[in-house]
């Protein structure tokens, strides 16, 4: 009985995904992150102190740590990357990613936030990806542009299955600094082919469950900062107390005798 509505349930669901989608899954195994074998083998530039040394805390291989910016979290060894100056769509910053090995893949995934606050306009904005089975240096196989939404999300970009063991990552624009431009987390997911249609539903659903979990830990996270401020807040002592109530006294005789002047 369990079985035959787990298979009504995967049908129902199936039936409503999209005809194109029906072949090909992602998969749920970021395959550029560092824990996984992935590697950086070529960026454009990273933010350097006033000695022109490079901030590890901005590193280029924040990108593929799996550690992320939730709310006011910033891992202290961990800001996400921030580039030395500003994109434009003719001189993009860029990153060359490493899968361990080729692999067919279907999605990219980006996670926008740094540790630079969004109302700084440095967050990535349009970004560009490419392919290579060849190397770090190409050829590349241009995969897709895209817009990043300026929210604090993490955000999918699907494309047509492809062939892939360097990945480019180009940055042509941010939200209106000029200063520089910052991502937290780029991730990379395979593709997986097939017609079983409960394999493809449990493998969203595995997706859907890890991006939940994550949901759930940031709002823990938020909850926990805000009842340490509450109790951490100090308390109005008598003396505060008292001290209000004379300057309110204060405040009202000053008006009580400003209006017996003017009558």
């Amino acid at each position: 009985m369990r079985t035959a509505m787990i298979v009504t349930v995967a049908l129902i669901l199936s039936a409503a995904l999209p005809a194109w989608a029906a072949p090909t899954v992602a998969g749920t195994t970021n395959l550029v992150a560092a824990e996984n074998g992935g590697e950086i083998e070529a960026f454009s530039s990273q933010a350097l102190d006033e000695h022109g040394q490079p901030i590890d805390e901005w590193s280029v291989t924040n990108l593929i740590d799996g550690k992320h910016v939730v709310g006011s979290h910033t891992p202290a060894d961990s800001y996400g990357w921030r580039t030395k100056t500003a994109p434009s769509p003719e001189d993009p910053a860029w990153v060359v990613f490493r899968l361990p090995e080729r692999r067919l893949i279907s999605r990219v995934v980006v996670d926008p936030v740094t540790d630079d606050p969004e109302w700084l306009g440095r967050w990535a904005r349009n970004i560009r990806v490419s392919v290579s089975t060849d190397g770090a240096d190409g050829p590349f196989k241009r995969v897709g542009s895209y817009v990043v939404v300026r929210r604090a999300i993490k955000q999918s970009f699907d494309f047509t299955p492809v062939e892939a063991e360097w990945i480019k990552l180009e940055i042509t624009s941010n939200w209106g600094s000029d200063h520089s431009v910052g991502m937290g987390e780029f991730e990379v997911y395979e593709a997986i082919i097939g017609d079983d249609h409960l394999d493809q539903l449990i493998t969203r659903l595995d997706s859907l469950l890890d991006d939940l979990k994550r949901y759930r830990d940031s709002q823990r996270y938020q909850d926990i900062q805000e009842s340490t401020e509450e109790v951490t807040a100090t308390p109005d002592t008598p003396a505060d107390a008292e001290e209000d109530a004379a300057e309110t006294d204060q405040e009202e005789a000053a008006e009580e005798e400003q209006g017996e002047a003017e009558e």
